[in-house]
């Protein structure tokens, strides 16, 4: 069986003169390269060129390299970097080229050709097959970019590239919002995907706590204590506007989680007594109580089908996973032995991730139905507060295997847990936003 290679030529004029396929034909790549025994298909990244405009921020280095990043976080890439620079309009060196590429084992190569203006970097993406003998053209895209902006140039490329050979878009253009800082002071802040650009989304010096996505992408749901009281609000993540008041009962206003269609926020709140599971309804600021029951009901987690919701509760003795329709009907246990908490179900609907405590606290996954209980985490440390990527592939949590508390990410088998980078301390309940606009 051949395998196919490809190439991703981000190209000012076009660098081999192919008509472009009426499809993407890189998943049939993709496929190839899995069936061949490869975990992962092997891309060549060389720097990437300059045709038009100056670099000072040096981009045809810097993009390439942080889209790389991107490629092997995904696990669906290899990668391979070359700095020697490419010829440009010199249709038979380039085959040389990527023939060389493939015959060292590369299955896809990345470059591009980059015009740069004084505020707007532009990039013609065009993606190869290196190993047919024609060099196949499996697709094209162009991107336009602020110059000041390069990282997300890159990040676009990635997942650009990544929806070519999977038909779902990479995750690489996301961001992370996460809770830092010393006792009586918890700031929110925001951070790319991989720990890059920090920001800061709060500084009101008091405790700020519980991140959760809007599905748009723009706000952030949290629990605060500003006023001295756990009130819910609403932050706007890329604008400038004033934080809004979501809840303020009197009690306990915690555990925010947004439906699949942004219109409701499915929140604890204790008004009438012990704490119990409400939906609002955001733009009528109208409470629907679901669960009426002695025990705590908390941590509400919604299907991606917004159809069934999870939650915590002690009705049962020590803490546990139940599942319960969204109009608060139907319920059903889900785990057993230990005290689970904190479920989070996958986008993709096959998955509920949760805390288990069983001497210390550790990652548990489970099938919607209560089959397949698997363990992610293990060793030194507790690891909590699972966040999932868009993908469902990818999880985010904070553990303190390490000196204090962290951010780390996995995939969603447990696998390749690595920290994230943080500023603001010890830091504390990721969440992984939607990809952005």
């Amino acid at each position: 069986m051949a395998v196919a290679a490809a190439v991703l030529a981000v190209a000012a004029g076009g660098l081999l003169a192919s008509p472009p396929p009426a499809r993407s034909q890189a998943p049939d790549v993709l496929l190839n390269v899995m069936a061949s025994g490869a975990k992962r298909l092997n891309i060549f990244i060389p720097d990437f060129t300059v045709v038009a405009g100056a670099d000072p921020g040096a981009l045809a280095r810097r993009v390439p390299e942080v889209a790389g990043a991107d490629l092997k976080f995904s696990a669906l890439f290899s990668v391979v970097s070359d700095p020697a620079p490419l010829p440009v309009g010199d249709a038979e060196a380039l085959r040389q080229r990527w023939s060389g590429a493939a015959a060292a084992g590369a299955h896809a190569a990345l470059h591009g050709l980059l015009s740069l203006g004084a505020t707007r970097a532009t990039a013609e993406m065009r993606l190869y097959d290196l190993t047919s003998p024609e060099l196949r053209l499996i697709a094209t895209k162009k991107l336009d970019m602020p110059v000041a902006d390069g990282r997300r140039l890159a990040h676009k490329i990635a997942d650009e590239v990544v929806f070519q050979f999977t038909g779902e878009p990479g995750i690489a253009d996301t961001r992370i919002a996460y809770v830092a800082g010393p006792p009586g002071a918890k700031e929110l802040y925001l951070v790319d995907y991989d720990g890059a650009g920090p920001l800061p989304l709060t500084a009101n010096r008091s405790v700020n706590l519980s991140p959760a996505w809007s599905p748009d992408s723009r706000s952030v749901a949290f629990t605060s204590y500003l006023g001295g009281y756990p009130f819910l609000y609403r932050l706007f993540a890329f604008e400038r506007r004033p934080v809004q008041l979501l809840a303020g009962h009197l009690g306990i206003n915690s555990s925010p989680a947004w439906s699949p269609d942004g219109r409701s926020v499915a929140l604890t709140l204790s008004k009438d007594g012990n704490p119990e599971i409400y939906v609002l309804t955001v733009a009528t600021g109208a409470f629907r109580r679901l669960t009426t029951h002695s025990g705590i009901d908390t941590e509400p987690s919604w299907s991606p089908t917004g159809r069934e919701i999870a939650f915590t509760s002690d009705r049962a003795g020590p803490a546990q996973i139940f599942v319960m329709d969204a109009e608060g009907a139907n319920v059903r246990r889900l785990t057993r032995g230990g005290f689970n908490t904190q479920p989070r179900w996958s986008p993709r609907g096959d998955t509920i991730v949760y805390t288990s405590r069983q001497g210390n606290h550790d990652l548990w996954a489970v099938s919607p139905d209560g089959s397949h209980a698997r363990r992610l985490t293990a060793g030194p440390g507790d690891n909590e507060s699972a966040s999932w990527a868009p993908n469902g592939r990818h999880l985010a949590f904070h553990s303190s295997r390490l000196r204090g508390s962290r951010i780390f990410t996995m995939l969603a088998d447990g696998s390749e847990q690595q920290p994230m980078p943080t500023q603001g301390g010890e830091a504390t309940s990721p969440a992984w936003s939607p990809r952005l606009p």
